[in-house]
């Protein structure tokens, strides 16, 4: 797979997604931030604060902020950390009220496009070490399959991730099936081939954070993207 194609589906999935979908906004709190900041927040050199915002459609994701360190974890609406310095552990996270979001973010929020109804997502959710669809989830991409047909993308991202438990090489290689297995579905389903991007990540981008050799039920998914 192309390494352009993984770069841009891990963009949009930290950018738009609600369990890879978190609005994120931070500010430099030592000097100006500068324009097109990457929004993985990863050993920065000045003092930050981040905020978990919602997106445009009101869901709300999961963010993870790291340093050297250590990681904190966002997935609450208006809660916040703050990074003091690249080499210690962000700052428990708090919730921020509205006014203090709009006081120290106010001209950011309001440069941002409105993405609302440009994306669409869908997560399904798979059995243990498995390629069989949750009950629930089943059910579910009779929608994802209606979502495309109404919407006529030119494009829509499928892709994988696994829990924890196994090697890294085992679960990027179950991500992949499971993606490929959704995209597979979705073609059966009358939907054409021609309009999938399929990747894959593994353990590498968990919906939630976990210690090695866990198995949790949300990072076993297949997220769906409807451009």
């Amino acid at each position: 797979m192309k390494a352009w194609i993984d770069v841009l589906v891990a963009y949009i999935l930290l950018c738009l997604l609600a369990g890879c979908s978190a609005n994120r906004v931070s500010q430099n709190l030592t000097s100006p931030s500068p324009p097109n900041r990457d929004p993985v927040v990863t050993e920065p050199a000045n003092r930050e604060l981040i905020v978990l915002l919602p997106d445009p459609d009101g869901k709300v994701g999961t963010l993870q902020v790291t340093t050297q360190e250590g990681s904190q974890v966002l997935d609450k609406r208006g809660y916040s950390t703050r990074v003091d310095d690249g080499s210690k552990l962000p700052t428990i996270p708090k919730p921020v009220n509205e006014s203090e979001v709009t006081g120290i973010f106010g001209a950011a929020l309001s440069a941002q496009p409105d993405l609302t109804g440009r994306f669409v997502s869908f997560r399904v959710y798979f059995e243990r070490n498995s390629t069989k669809l949750t009950h629930e989830s089943n059910a579910l991409l009779l929608e994802v399959i209606g979502t495309i047909r109404n919407r006529n993308p030119d494009e829509v991202y499928v892709v994988g991730h696994s829990d924890r438990v196994g090697t890294e090489v085992y679960n990027t290689r179950l991500s992949s099936r499971r993606a490929n297995h959704v995209r597979d579905l979705l073609v059966s389903g009358g939907i054409q081939s021609g309009l999938f991007v399929v990747s894959f990540h593994g353990e590498r981008m968990p919906a939630v954070s976990t210690e090695d050799e866990v198995a949790e039920p949300l990072n076993r998914r297949v997220e769906v993207i409807v451009r």
